[in-house]
């Protein structure tokens, strides 16, 4: 391999994120560096830009965490990445790249002049905090093989272009403090013309986008989409025939103006917050916060959870999206035969009433029914129209009983009752009640639907592990999805019959999740703040 080689295994690896990777579990020494900053040298046509903090503090957090084996994995994949791309080369990374490297900003910058031709249209923008040290790599980035480097000058900038055995060539110049890397010449002779004020850069029309505070310690990456409707378009034109959108489905995401997101580590994990802007508001009811009342019926042993609220409205609003939207009128069409062939009309008697908060969750237990399984299920459903889910309720009890060979069963709990679902040899399986008069609960294995009756002293919402997963996240939000790693593995490893295989690298990685917790509110009608933890 010749010393040229180099610029795959820097430029092109930083692209695909194997460089992006490494910086977030390496040392690397902190530049005074900025998403704002770096965006004056990109054009102001790029669609999407994602800019990697150097951020020691950020790898200190995450050294932190982790089991040892994760550790050890961490250390073997950096072997691995020097070996596979440095190994026959003369450069470093601890000696060539390392002492000059700062922030590194990718960006999508569209162009007619390469639309359809194989390289990606990516403009790499990287913060040179020494550039006595980047001139020393770039001069040893030619080699002596000066046939595979070619040098020319733009607007009085000089553009080295390499190309490797394979004839992939990448593109760079250096401009003031970065350095700028594509694999497209155009790329470069337009952040060469940003730079120099030539041309409008992305700062410029998005400075907004760009300070948005996504509030997240630790920086490790700030994700910007200023323009959303024209990334998803720019997106949507590269799929595959047979996988294009719809013009319905690309109209919806014309309601999204932009989106910042930001990733980030704190005492708790690695935390990722995004803020998106609509292009008109919703009504105020849209944007309403739940009690989050019905948490206070999950059990500790809950391992998995989702909360919300109005799954009527979201069935009303996917059935009037659908009138444009042949893919989706498909998948809607499917679900109605689903319950049809249960009898039921999912619009009128299924989704109609459900127009309240809702809960779900998958609970850990080994009693009765659930002694084989080793978890079961309950639901919380609250409703304004009592009479019609009652009718529903009472419409699949026939079913059961004409169809199933099952008991259907009424009996008192104190001062609720309930309905309960019986086979012979099983007991009962399923059962349903209400918690008040429009709160209506299902559970699934006979001990859930005791638990799920009353508020249990051990509850999920004093548990160490919700406290841990979802404490951190916006108490107000309009429902949660969490999810105990922990348990949820016990339960995968304790179960055979659940016949996932899982990698062991995958396993190491998991074994040191905590949890999964996720969240979104609205700030006003304009703005949806969504937050995700991955506790460690």
């Amino acid at each position: 391999m010749k010393k040229s080689n180099f610029l795959i295994a820097g430029a092109a690896l930083i692209a695909v994120g194997s460089i992006a990777t490494y910086l977030y579990f390496k040392n690397i020494a902190i530049k005074v560096s900025s998403p704002l900053n770096s965006a004056q040298v990109v054009p102001e046509s790029a669609i999407m830009a994602t800019f990697f903090h150097p951020n020691q503090k950020a790898i200190t957090k995450l050294q932190q965490f982790g089991t040892p084996e994760v550790r050890k994995l961490i250390s073997q994949s950096y072997a691995e990445f020097q070996q596979e791309n440095l190994a026959q080369t003369n450069i470093d990374w601890e000696k060539d790249i390392k002492p000059w490297l700062g922030g590194v900003m990718l960006a999508f910058v569209p162009s007619e002049e390469v639309q359809n031709t194989d390289p990606v249209n990516l403009l790499m923008v990287v913060g040179i905090k020494n550039k006595l040290e980047a001139l020393r790599f770039v001069t040893k980035l030619k080699g002596e093989d000066e046939s595979k480097v070619i040098k020319r000058e733009y607007q009085g900038v000089t553009i080295r272009e390499v190309t490797d055995e394979t004839g992939k060539t990448f593109n760079l110049a250096i401009l003031g403090d970065y350095l700028a890397i594509a694999p497209i010449a155009a790329a470069v002779e337009d952040a060469i013309d940003t730079f120099q004020g030539k041309s409008v850069s992305m700062s410029k029309n998005a400075t907004e986008t760009l300070q948005q505070n996504v509030g997240v310690e630790n920086a490790i990456a700030t994700i910007f989409i200023p323009n959303y409707s024209q990334f998803i378009t720019e997106f949507a034109d590269d799929l595959p025939e047979n996988q294009k959108l719809s013009a319905a489905s690309l109209e919806q995401f014309q309601e999204i103006d932009s989106m910042v997101m930001g990733i980030g580590v704190d005492d708790a994990g690695v935390r990722l917050r995004a803020v998106t802007k609509l292009v008109s508001p919703l009504q105020p009811q849209q944007t309403q916060p739940v009690s989050g009342e019905i948490l206070q019926r999950f059990p500790a042993k809950t391992m998995m959870f989702i909360s919300g609220m109005g799954i009527s409205q979201s069935w009303s609003q996917l059935v009037t999206q659908a009138q444009e939207n042949e893919d989706l009128q498909d998948y809607l069409d499917m679900v109605r035969k689903t319950f049809e062939e249960v009898g039921l009309d999912v619009d009128r008697e299924v989704f109609s009433w459900m127009d309240g908060e809702f809960a779900l969750g998958l609970i850990r237990s080994n009693q009765g029914i659930l002694a084989t399984t080793g978890v079961g299920g309950a639901m919380v459903f609250e409703t304004s129209d009592r009479s019609a889910a009652e009718a529903t309720l009472k419409k699949l009890n026939q079913m059961a009983i004409d169809n199933g060979g099952v008991a259907v069963k009424e009996k008192q709990m104190g001062a609720q009752s309930l309905t309960e679902w019986q086979m012979v040899g099983i007991g009962t399986f399923f059962g349903y009640g209400w918690l008040d008069d429009n709160a209506l609960f299902v559970g699934v294995g006979k001990p859930l639907i005791k638990v799920i009756m009353s508020i249990p002293d051990d509850g999920l919402i004093d548990s160490e592990g919700f406290e841990e997963i979802v404490g951190s996240l916006p108490k107000s939000n309009q429902g949660y999805f969490y999810l105990d790693m922990q348990q949820a593995m016990v339960w995968v490893n304790r179960y055979p019959f659940v016949n996932v295989v899982i990698p062991s690298e995958v396993k190491t990685i998991l074994d040191s999740i905590r949890g999964i917790g996720v969240t979104g509110s609205w700030s006003d009608e304009l703005t949806n703040e969504m937050e995700m933890l991955l506790a460690l």
